[in-house]
């Protein structure tokens, strides 16, 4: 009889709905859940899939970009009627080229893909070099 009252005094000693494990193991999961939440839109936000949403018509728009590296891309900007061509590193932007939006083209494209990207280049700078040789 007294070896069942030691094992109900043993069970009874480690029971795991204790209140400091419960708010450990509630508090455990409430952060791993928050961890995965900033992992996620961190990841969205890298490859772009979180792009900040304009209001109106923007004085200056992202027409087409490019990636060349880990920090460096290049980007076809557009302002006031004008398309301008930066080459964008980690710590500084340069101006490549600025060209006159083209007439034929209503409204540009916010968030254009890779894929359009090269026909767009070539697209300006055969335009270019047709207005240099005038």
């Amino acid at each position: 009889m007294q070896d069942k009252t030691q094992t109900q005094a043993v069970t009874s000693a480690v029971d795991p709905m204790t209140p400091g494990s419960l708010l450990a193991n509630v508090g455990g999961m409430l952060a791993l859940v928050l961890i995965v939440i900033a992992v996620c839109a961190w990841v969205a936000r890298r490859i772009g899939l979180a792009r900040p949403l304009s209001k109106g018509t923007p004085a200056l728009s992202v027409v087409a970009s490019h990636a060349l590296g880990q920090r460096a891309r290049v980007v076809v900007i557009e302002m006031n009627d004008k398309r301008i061509l930066l080459g964008v590193t980690a710590t500084q932007i340069n101006c490549l080229a600025s060209f006159d939006k083209p007439q034929d083209e209503a409204e540009p494209v916010i968030g254009a893909g890779a894929d359009d990207f090269q026909p767009l280049l070539m697209k300006i700078l055969k335009q270019r070099k047709v207005e240099s040789t005038k």
